[in-house]
């Protein structure tokens, strides 16, 4: 298990059971300092207030991109990348496997979107381990795609949380069960008086 105070903080009131945490690598921030240094000597060149502040959109997207979280907690997966991110419900899930990450179904990394509607969040580098997660909300399935560093204890720790789920009662991952015709009484079917018709 893992937990930290930004956890504790955003995430369900600390009641986190996994967290799986990816930094960018090492050359996504290198290309932003480069960018920053490059916009911010222009804008200075050019005597541009306006080019100077354009700084300041490059420094919040690195920000806000420099970490993805996954967060397992009793009752949702929390995904966090910057400031965003879904909440799927545990009931939600029908489906969870770990694998390998395609960066060319998804068009690279980051926030995507397949041709056959799947989402990716995502970070380069590091194992390029996923979570591959099939979700039904109101009647509609869509697949999600997360990576980690370590895409095995992710799934795991996300079928832990499911299974708990299932024992304490709730029903996880399942589809609806078929009603069954109401069944007629023996005592009812086999009454004095009724012909074989009216059964």
């Amino acid at each position: 298990m893992a937990d930290d105070d930004y956890t504790a903080t955003y995430m369900e009131g600390g009641r986190a059971r996994f967290v799986a945490k990816q930094r960018m690598p090492a050359w996504f921030f290198a290309l932003m300092a480069v960018s920053v240094v490059a916009t911010a000597g222009s804008g200075f060149a050019h005597g541009s207030v306006v080019g100077v502040l354009g700084v300041l959109p490059l420094m919040l997207v690195t920000l806000l991109l420099s970490h993805l979280r996954v967060t397992v907690t009793d009752d949702a997966v929390h995904v966090q990348y910057g400031l965003w991110g879904p909440s799927l419900a545990l009931d939600a899930i029908r489906r969870c496997e770990p694998g390998r990450y395609d960066a060319l179904r998804f068009g690279g990394w980051g926030f995507r979107r397949a041709f056959d509607g799947s989402r990716a969040y995502s970070v380069p580098g590091g194992s390029g381990e996923c979570v591959t997660l099939e979700v039904e909300e109101d009647g509609a399935r869509r697949t999600v795609v997360l990576t980690a560093p370590d895409g095995a204890a992710l799934a795991r720790s996300i079928e832990e949380a499911r299974a708990r789920r299932r024992s304490s009662g709730v029903r996880v991952g399942v589809e609806e069960p078929v009603e069954a015709a109401p069944s007629v009484p023996a005592e009812a079917a086999d009454a004095p008086g009724r012909s074989t018709q009216e059964r």
